[in-house]
């Protein structure tokens, strides 16, 4: 797997496929939290795919950072929280991706991962929700909308959190979800 900051700088095509998108920002200013108070945090999706993150300075937000051989740009992500689960506490994860004049919002959702913390930095796993299983009565339910055979579209917050919720608190659970595998 490539590194998780270079694959969500670089853009949508294989580290996106069959995930959740927005248009605008899902997760609302107010609701934003910051996961720890330390001024860094490392988003992971494996023990060896970390990013380092810095808060982004006027909202509660982070930057993730490019590792120091790319040219890649930094690459906002929000949290707010989602649910209790056996796992922890899961939150809501907006990834601001900028490509060329184009904005897209990712919907992802982390947890505490101790596992993958490094010299006392907390880390969190972020995995991708998939949606290429959405079923129809799900769709007219929740206001997904299926903009390909692999990406959907999401009206409201609150629509995305109910649908998490409701679907995927039995992959919440369970420690292989997280795998990403």
């Amino acid at each position: 797997m490539q590194r998780l900051i270079s694959t969500l700088a670089i853009g949508a095509a294989a580290f996106l496929s069959a995930c959740f998108m927005s248009d605008t920002p899902f997760i609302p200013e107010g609701e934003a939290v910051r996961l720890d108070e330390a001024s860094t945090i490392l988003v992971c999706s494996a023990a060896d795919d970390c990013a380092r993150t810095v808060p982004n300075r006027g909202n509660k937000g982070y930057l993730m950072m490019p590792p120091p051989d790319e040219d890649d740009g930094p690459v906002g992500i929000r949290f707010a929280p989602l649910m209790e689960t056996e796992m922890g506490p899961v939150w809501l994860a907006e990834v601001k991706m900028v490509e060329d004049d184009e904005t897209a919002y990712v919907v992802s959702v982390a947890r505490r991962a101790p596992e993958f913390d490094v010299d006392g930095v907390k880390a969190f796993d972020i995995e991708l929700p998939w949606c290429d299983d959405v079923s129809e009565a799900e769709r007219e339910a929740y206001g997904i909308e299926k903009l390909d055979s692999y990406t959907c579209g999401l009206p409201t917050k609150a629509s995305l959190a109910d649908y998490l919720r409701a679907s995927h608190k039995v992959y919440f659970d369970d420690p292989v979800w997280w795998d990403g595998d």
